[in-house]
């Protein structure tokens, strides 16, 4: 027995160690190129973006990250400089892949002269620059170019203050600054009834000092504001949010939520982190190893807006948009302590009906032992006479649905084979393959000429043919016994889709009995597979197409998976039971 052991833990030992080694052979070598420096709000979030969706690949990514840091400084000297820096550290490295981050780090890539970057899967994200290309540096570029919201805060900010007479746009003369103005001015062309005043020249002090004394019917659009190039000072996002929204006489409006900090307002507004993730998204699938990437999809409402600020100035709530996500709203009492409440209840609840259950169970207890040897007796026989009655009519069936030949047959053992990929038992896999075949026998009911027909069915013959569903519900479920109802409830449901548009009764997702969603899988595998009296054969690259695009849709996600991830297993089971004839 020692032994036995000892050999089992060194056999997994060794398979430990090779999967180090495989793993470490594959890595990816990325470098993050980043426009501004590590503590700037912006690329905080779209460093943490990447670095999080990285944790969910299936493979090994290293990073090496870089910052420019173009808002502190941006003098030739410096560029120059930092050319040489990268060239010296990386022109002997392995890179796979690049990451680049707005739009000082796409035109400081381009300018680089390194062999190793030359031709790399890249994608540049936050880019505000719609000329920009990466064609000078890779073919194997993909550009996120940032559409900031600019038309909708324009609407949002007219809806909010109609009294308004001046918008004070506030922006410093940084390189992102000076593109998203240009964009901005086109687009408040639109609106030549409003004032603008641009407030670009003056510290974070002179304006805070301006805001306070503007009319609070007017409304103020902060922008990047960060930099003070000429007393070298940088300002953080917070910061500046808190000093100007603060001091301002009239609401605050932003287009970024690093920006909801203060009393600022709020408005249409880009996450960074969201666009972290995407990068990854995106280089995984170019990299020389591809990684699949699983990340939780996320829905961000693009307008946020504080519930301080919208007291401050007094706008109603009723005028945001319908989708708005509110911050910092005030918690009552029952909110606050909701979980206390809800597991306080629960407690008591599940406490009474407990002691209700224990005095059921105890009288009921006694007549259950009782009975014990009878009802297994019992079972085996009723067992026994469902499946020789399930068998004699999947015969039937077969035998007068001519076209589809061993296709009950196979659909019985690829539903065998979905059934023990998704874990269920040795019981429940047997009793799916005894009744699997049962899922088309309502069609003893539809006339033979629609079952024959080799054109398409019209409308009232299609109603006729959706009717086999609860023909065959109809016909088994009115017998006794566990098996032949589990047979009528795969024959009613085979045809209900994962998101409710199936028939007859457009039930969805796990509302579908577990056995009459991996018949459904099982059956349309078979079917497309299959030649028709009304259709060719599909390829099977076709097929596994259409169970791509299916799940979640038409089929059970999960059991999509495992179906896709072992293809080739589904497969063996058609040719071991190949069509004979069909109509």
């Amino acid at each position: 027995m020692l032994i036995k052991a000892l050999k089992s833990f060194c056999m997994g030992l060794v398979m430990l160690v090779c999967q180090v080694i495989e793993a470490s052979a594959v890595e990816n070598h990325v470098l993050v190129l980043h426009s501004y420096n590590a503590g700037y709000e912006w690329t905080q979030e779209l460093q943490n973006g990447i670095s999080d969706a990285i944790q969910s690949a299936d493979r090994p990514i290293h990073l090496s990250v870089e910052y420019i840091d173009s808002k502190r400084v941006n003098s030739p000297e410096y560029f120059a400089r930092l050319q040489d820096y990268l060239s010296t550290k990386y022109q002997n490295y392995q890179i796979d892949g690049l990451l680049i981050t707005d739009d000082y780090a796409l035109r400081f890539l381009n300018q680089l002269n390194l062999n190793n970057f030359k031709n790399l899967p890249t994608v540049a994200a936050g880019i505000n620059d719609f000329k920009a290309s990466l064609h000078t540096t890779t073919s194997k570029g993909t550009i996120l170019y940032e559409r900031d919201y600019i038309k909708q805060n324009l609407q949002l900010i007219v809806k909010l203050r109609p009294a308004i007479k001046r918008l004070y746009y506030v922006a410093d003369n940084s390189l992102s600054s000076n593109v998203l103005r240009k964009s901005f001015l086109e687009e408040f062309s639109h609106y030549p009834n409003i004032e603008l005043i641009e407030v670009r020249d003056q510290d974070l002090q002179e304006t805070s000092h301006l805001l306070s004394s503007i009319d609070e019917k007017d409304a103020v659009l902060l922008t990047h504001f960060n930099t003070e190039i000429k007393n070298n000072i940088y300002h953080g996002y917070t910061k500046t949010a808190e000093v100007i929204s603060l001091a301002s006489k009239a609401p605050v409006f932003v287009m970024w939520g690093f920006y909801l900090k203060g009393d600022v307002l709020g408005g249409y507004v880009n996450r960074s982190y969201m666009l972290g993730q995407q990068m990854i998204t995106i280089l995984s699938k170019q990299l020389p190893n591809p990684v699949r990437v699983t990340l939780q999809s996320e829905n961000l409402n693009p307008s946020v807006f504080q519930f301080g600020a919208l007291q401050k100035f007094g706008i109603s709530q009723e005028l945001l948009p319908s989708d708005a996500l509110i911050l910092n709203k005030p918690v009552s009492f029952f909110t606050r302590n909701f979980a206390l409440i809800l597991i306080s209840g629960s407690i008591i609840s599940v406490l009474l009906l407990i002691i209700v259950l224990l005095g059921f169970v105890l009288k009921r207890k006694k007549e259950i032992i009782k009975k014990d040897k009878k009802i297994l007796t019992l079972q085996g026989q009723t067992m026994r006479v469902q499946k020789s009655l399930i068998h004699v009519l999947g015969e039937s069936i077969e035998t007068r649905s001519g076209e589809t030949g061993n296709h009950v047959r196979r659909v019985a053992k690829l539903s065998v084979l979905l059934a023990k990929y998704a874990g269920l038992s040795h019981r429940e896999r047997d009793i799916l393959e005894t009744i699997s075949p049962m899922h088309d026998v309502g069609k003893i009911g539809i006339p033979e000429v629609i079952l024959s027909k080799t054109t398409k069915l019209s409308s009232n013959e299609w109603t006729l043919m959706q009717n086999h569903c609860r023909i065959g519900y109809k016909l088994l479920y009115g017998n006794e016994g566990d098996i032949m109802r589990l047979a009528a409830i795969i024959a009613l449901e085979h045809h209900e889709y994962w998101n409710g548009c199936g028939y007859p009764d457009g039930k969805s997702g796990e509302g579908i009995h577990i056995y009459s969603r991996i018949t459904a899988i099982a059956d349309v595998f078979d079917a497309l597979l299959s030649k028709r009296c009304y259709k060719e054969s599909w390829p099977i690259q076709d097929v596994v197409e259409y169970f791509r695009s299916g799940s979640g849709q038409q089929f059970d996600p999960k059991l999509s998976q495992y179906l896709l991830e072992n293809i080739e297993q589904f497969v063996a089971i058609r040719h071991q039971y190949p069509d004979e004839h069909y109509r």
